[in-house]
């Protein structure tokens, strides 16, 4: 295959460098913006390259070794050769570019990225697959297994729980390793993170009349922001989540069982009378039109949009565009030495 050198002008969102092969936009993984680098050609698509890193040849000063001896074997971390701080400056940029390209947003209000205070072993649960013996992770979209010892991003807790499933020889299957402590429905999986992201959903909620969490869960920001509002409706799917999100609840606070495209034309309706607060903390996907066309026909007052894709948000921002602006984003490294991003977006409603 082709080989040649490129220099990398950026890094893209889920990890890899850009750079241009004859005028062809080329992404390579392994790289950090500024350097210049020979690589091979892995495949040739019709608006872009893939290529392997062959030799650095102009390095970054941002460049690290990786600690891992997995690193780019398994399909998890994509930053562990770029010093922390240039990581979490690359994650502040790709939010504020993919709410200008894609929002359509010139000037995004993004505030300076909040860092992990753990870059390494954050993590309070993992899943592991076991096939023909081998214990580990899937290489990057294979079904490929790397076997491990233990993850660099695992608490200790966890990777202890992993040298026992070594040791176990289980059955082929896939295998969830958690800290024992119990915490009911979905958590996010940084402890020290997800309580700086508590933290700035409820500054930015404020108090009224009434709260909307969609995509609740067990009610992780419905429960922290109670006292502050008159009613609270919870929405969420998971029959167990909803079922764990009562037994904690107030009795001002109703969780629904259901999906947010069911549930959230009727909750909007019920609460329209006074001033409401709407919480979106949806997956990756981000949210259906039918979710923003429900939003757009009774808007709340407030929108906060929780996103963990920084392309999803700025299309659903884009979406509800016709009655929200977007007032401040404030991105999160939830996810140290990967590609993932997490943001609290605060959207004001511009209609009357």
């Amino acid at each position: 295959m082709e080989e040649g050198e490129v220099s990398i002008l950026d890094v893209a969102f889920g990890g890899k460098g850009v750079g241009r092969i004859d005028g062809m936009v080329c992404f390579t993984k392994g790289v950090i913006d500024g350097e210049k680098v020979r690589v091979r050609v892995r495949k040739k698509r019709k608006q872009f390259l893939e290529a392997d890193l062959l030799e650095v040849l102009k390095p970054s000063p941002h460049r690290q070794e990786s600690p891992c001896p997995y690193f780019l074997k398994c399909g998890g971390c994509a930053y562990q050769h770029i010093d922390y701080a240039h990581q979490v400056q690359i994650k502040e940029k790709q939010l504020r570019d993919a709410l200008q390209r894609i929002a359509g947003i010139p000037q995004p209000p993004v505030a300076t990225i909040i860092p992990s205070p753990e870059p390494f072993h954050y993590r309070n649960r993992i899943t592991v697959h076991v096939r023909d013996g081998e214990v580990g992770f899937f290489r990057e979209q294979e079904k490929v297994i790397v076997p491990i010892d233990a993850c660099l991003l695992a608490s200790q807790e966890v990777n202890q729980a992993l040298s026992k499933l070594r040791a176990a020889r289980v059955r082929d299957g896939d295998y969830l390793l958690a800290e024992k402590k119990r915490y009911g429905g979905f958590r996010q999986v940084n402890n020290s993170v997800a309580g700086l992201l508590l933290e700035e959903v409820c500054r930015e909620a404020g108090e009224g009349a009434s709260l909307i969490d969609a995509y609740c869960g067990a009610g992780f920001f419905a429960h922290a922001l109670a006292s502050r509002f008159q009613k609270v409706i919870g929405i969420e799917r998971s029959e167990g989540s909803v079922a764990l999100a009562r037994k904690e609840a107030s009795p001002h606070e109703e969780f629904l069982e259901g999906s947010v495209e069911e549930m959230l034309p009727q909750a909007l309706v019920t609460v329209s009378e006074g001033p409401c607060t709407l919480i979106l903390d949806p997956p990756s996907e981000g949210v259906s039109q039918l979710v923003v066309q429900a939003i757009l026909q009774a808007p709340p007052t407030k929108l906060i949009y929780v996103s963990c894709n920084p392309a999803t948000l700025a299309r659903d921002i884009k979406r509800l565009s016709s009655s929200y602006h977007l007032t401040k984003s404030v991105p999160l490294d939830m996810f140290p030495q990967t590609a993932e991003i997490e943001s609290v977006n605060v959207l004001s409603c511009i209609v009357e």
